[in-house]
């Protein structure tokens, strides 16, 4: 990984210089691994910089330039897209504010790098007022998925003809799963979501203080639950380094009111590691052992999980990994782990009936049979 590393850090422009002579065969596992960490776009930047003895080889490089072209333009729809949605609900009267993905893209040193997912945005007014202006709209199709009005913080909507799908937010993070410590955070986000910003792209962006807090907590809960990729690094890497030395220390004080205090000396670590960020830069000291044990599972798993996912089939397997991940999570933050823990086993004595009736462990299963 360590190949992969140095030409990260010469790709975000971190370092100056990527000297290294490598096989096929290596660039082959260096392609593999920015797939896997969804950094196809990112990496680009620095492999179209390298000197011809230096770069991949003809027919991998034709591939990474039309794959990380394709990433360039989704960017394009992304960011007119975000325009577009800003416009609609200012005409509604209603604020809204992009949070992380084209928010983050912007702080790149190129902007139409970055692979992007889906538009996460924020529209004040509370999620029965958010749901009946969307339906209102026209946005909300008529064979959504069950439970889809039922979560707690945001609408999912499916990919419309653009190829871009939104998560229109009436909260504006998930949060955490313990209710304490959500509480503290949502009140946060909220003072601090009053601070937006319209960028020269048309749409309204979070102030830094808010978005180094709400990705700080998303980055944990991702973890915690599926795990994380570089690409989310990446993202608080930029905002470490983009925001203002007051904000840092506003985010540093209110750690421990939020329990992030121990995952956050672990991500500086690998902030540190990977990505050369200067201690003047952290929230706070680093976890070396943390840290180790966390980045160990961000390469293996890759881009939120996927890779670890892939190798997992059948309702056992997942249901035996999922019980193992959460179980690791304890010693990590045992009060976020535990309501995670509690909640899955009173859904899973809840549906204990169903599964008895249809033998099976998996709740897809049983909704696929009762469809028939």
């Amino acid at each position: 990984m360590e190949h992969f590393f140095s030409l990260l850090r010469f790709s975000l422009g971190i370092t100056d210089s990527f000297k290294e002579k490598l096989s096929e065969k290596e660039w082959i596992q260096i392609f593999k691994t920015a797939h896997s960490q969804a950094l196809v776009g990112v990496i680009f930047c620095g492999v179209k910089k390298l000197d011809k003895e230096l770069a991949p080889p003809f027919n991998i490089m034709i591939q990474w330039m039309a794959e990380a072209e394709k990433i360039r333009g989704l960017n394009t729809v992304f960011y007119a897209e975000s325009k577009r949605l800003t416009e609609l609900f200012e005409a509604n009267s209603r604020k809204t504010a992009i949070l992380k993905g084209q928010a983050n893209s912007r702080l790149y040193p190129d902007m139409f790098c970055r692979q992007p997912g889906d538009i996460d945005l924020y529209v004040e007014g509370g999620k029965e007022s958010v749901i009946k202006l969307i339906d209102k709209l026209g946005m909300l199709p008529p064979d959504l998925p069950e439970g889809a009005l039922k979560a707690y913080h945001h609408v999912h909507l499916p990919e419309n003809e653009k190829g871009v799908s939104v998560e229109v937010h009436f909260r504006p993070s998930s949060g955490f799963h313990n209710k304490f410590y959500n509480n503290r955070l949502q009140q946060c986000l909220n003072e601090n979501l009053k601070d937006i910003v319209l960028t020269p792209e048309g749409f309204y962006a979070p102030s830094m203080r808010f978005a180094l807090l709400m990705q700080l907590a998303h980055i944990e809960r991702h973890f915690m639950m599926e795990g994380i990729g570089l690409r989310q690094l990446n993202d608080y890497y930029f905002l470490l380094k983009k925001c203002d030395k007051d904000d840092r220390e506003y985010v540093a004080e209110r750690l421990k009111r939020f329990n992030l205090k121990r995952f956050t000396k672990a991500l500086m670590w690998i902030l540190n590691k990977i990505f050369l960020l200067e201690e003047e830069f952290m929230l706070c000291g680093m976890d070396e052992a943390l840290g180790k044990k966390i980045m160990a599972d961000i390469i293996s798993g890759g881009n939120f999980g996927w890779d670890n996912k892939k190798q997992i089939s059948g309702a056992w397997s997942r249901f035996v990994e999922r019980r193992k991940r959460n179980w690791k999570m304890f010693s990590i933050n045992t009060a976020e782990a535990l309501p995670v823990e509690l909640a899955y086993w009173k859904c899973f004595l809840k549906n204990m009936p169903r599964r008895i009736r249809y033998r099976t462990l998996s709740l897809e299963n049983m909704k696929k049979d009762e469809k028939n």
